[in-house]
């Protein structure tokens, strides 16, 4: 007669476990994301497709067998991905478009030149030289700047300009033409050069739809994460691929 197996871990192990690597919130998110794959339909025509290429020549069995799954954990790897994106199209995408040109100029992707020093005259004339073109802004950048810019030749980005702290230094790129390099400006505690190199203006196409609906989605899905942790009800999920 074989012994009865024993677990692994217990469920006091596996509770101080989480609680001590702060898992909570990470499981309650992955908990949110398998509620919605529950309320998603996939047709079964997409679903035998995308378990075919996931198994390749592999047999469903030795595929659990290699992760100690069960045919219930595979469905939900299987499903996951794309009911995700269905659920955020279908919950976000009704004036995503509209969100997304109210708010395009943060979108737009920069790179530009930074060079940073904390003495007023010496960023003057830093700037006098560059404009004479006595040095160049990548070997001021390096020999003077006493920002972490230096390492890079002065080069940041690609970024957006939504991002960009303080938000005096988006300002300022956008005043300048690809070339050109701006008078030194206090920032903060920095007298600051900065000098345009590329500004890509955003565009609505796929890629950037895709990108906001996954921002979207992960906005929602820490909310509800939140509400979890402070004890709070949470609101009842609807999927209606034809509404």
């Amino acid at each position: 007669m074989m012994a009865e197996s024993t677990p692994i871990l217990t469920s006091e192990q596996l509770t101080a476990l989480v609680r001590r690597m702060e898992l909570l919130p990470s499981l309650l998110r992955r908990q949110q994301e398998e509620y919605i794959v529950s309320i998603v339909h996939l047709n079964q025509e997409w679903l035998d497709q995308k378990r075919a290429t996931i198994l390749g020549d592999l047999t469903l069995e030795s595929f659990l067998d290699q992760r100690r799954w069960t045919v219930e954990d595979f469905d939900i790897h299987l499903r996951r991905p794309e009911a995700l994106i269905r659920f955020a199209r279908h919950r976000f995408g009704p004036g995503l478009e509209e969100r997304f040109l109210e708010f395009q100029g943060g979108r737009d992707e920069v790179i530009y030149s930074l060079l940073r020093v904390r003495d007023p005259g010496l960023a003057r004339e830093l700037w006098i030289r560059l404009e004479e073109g006595e040095v160049t802004f990548a070997e001021a950048a390096q020999q003077f700047s006493d920002g972490p810019e230096s390492h890079r030749k002065g080069v940041m980005g690609p970024m957006e300009l939504g991002v960009l702290q303080p938000p005096e230094l988006a300002i300022c790129l956008r005043s300048l033409r690809p070339g050109e390099i701006s008078p030194p400006q206090l920032i903060g505690e920095w007298h600051v050069l900065v000098r345009l190199e590329k500004l890509t203006p955003a565009r609505f196409d796929s890629v950037m739809r895709d990108r906001l609906l996954q921002e979207e989605l992960d906005l929602f899905l820490q909310s509800r994460v939140e509400q979890l942790l402070a004890g709070q009800p949470l609101e009842v999920l609807h999927y209606d691929e034809t509404a």
